[in-house]
């Protein structure tokens, strides 16, 4: 791990964005693919080439989501990825939206239905979707006949992971585990224990570091988790009846937390649209 003291989480999309989706990269994502592959005991890929690469310039912006990472590999078959750090309203049929989309995109004018190609979905979601007695973290949706459980078609898989049921115990298959382990943990100790289990951890640990002692990266990454952190608490403190009062009032919290964090009072503005003399205020 680098010497540097900034953490940063590494579920935040913008810094996944960066992460697997940088040209030249392209082994990271190749591996994680793989990985929820494999947990699905699905064939692996030979290569992937990224879509819509990451650029060191890009700027995080205010979209619900700025990660919808591309990537075709050798047969034609297209991978999206996206991370949630909540789960919103009609998650499933976004989704499935996004799915179809990406899938009808495949289709060039004057190309014939079997020039269709597969789309695989990988939905990385911190928050809970279904049912929290259930207890995996990795479920995969296909279509299938309902009484004979014949799959209709390989051209839709749609993957959910859950990340707060992981745990290292769980009945997962070591690639996907490792994933999510270096995903959500910091801890020295679990970054030693994943340099043995693969070298690919080598390469993930040095581009994490790098982002780290990079400023240029670091200030877009705040602007993106403060966003999302205020986006977040509005989603858990909204009420039908109650919505604008309770907005003002997150929004006064949020810029209450983001100064005693010592953030820049116009960044603050920004993210929480209130004035800069009412957060002086505060």
């Amino acid at each position: 791990m680098s010497n540097n003291i900034i953490e940063v989480k590494k579920l935040n999309d913008y810094f996944i964005r960066y992460f697997f989706g940088l040209k030249g990269d392209e082994d990271l994502l190749l591996s994680f693919i793989n990985a929820i592959m494999i947990d699905s005991n699905f064939a692996t890929f030979v290569s992937v080439e990224i879509i819509n690469p990451f650029n060191l310039s890009e700027k995080a912006n205010n979209k619900e989501s700025i990660v919808d990472l591309k990537a075709v590999t050798e047969d034609g078959i297209i991978v999206i990825i996206e991370i949630q750090t909540y789960s919103t309203k009609n998650f499933f049929e976004r989704t499935l939206y996004y799915w179809s989309k990406n899938y009808s995109s495949t289709l060039k004018k004057g190309d014939d239905y079997p020039e269709l190609k597969p789309v695989i979905s990988i939905n990385l979601i911190d928050d809970i979707l279904f049912d929290k007695t259930d207890k995996r973290m990795h479920t995969c949706y296909l279509l299938k006949e309902k009484n004979s459980n014949k799959i209709l078609t390989d051209h839709i898989q749609l993957h959910y992971v859950e990340i707060p049921k992981f745990d290292k115990n769980d009945d997962i298959k070591k690639e996907l585990k490792n994933w999510i382990l270096f995903l959500k943990s910091n801890k020295e100790e679990d970054m030693s224990q994943l340099l043995k289990e693969d070298t690919i951890f080598e390469k993930a640990m040095k581009k994490y570091n790098y982002f780290t002692d990079n400023k240029d990266l670091l200030n877009e990454y705040d602007k993106r988790e403060a966003y999302l952190f205020y986006q977040s608490s509005l989603m858990r403190g909204a009420t039908k009846d109650g919505f604008e009062a309770g907005r003002h009032a997150e929004q006064i919290s949020m810029a209450i937390a983001m100064k005693n964090k010592n953030m820049d009072i116009n960044l603050i503005s920004e993210i929480t649209g209130l004035s800069i003399e009412a957060i002086r205020k505060l």
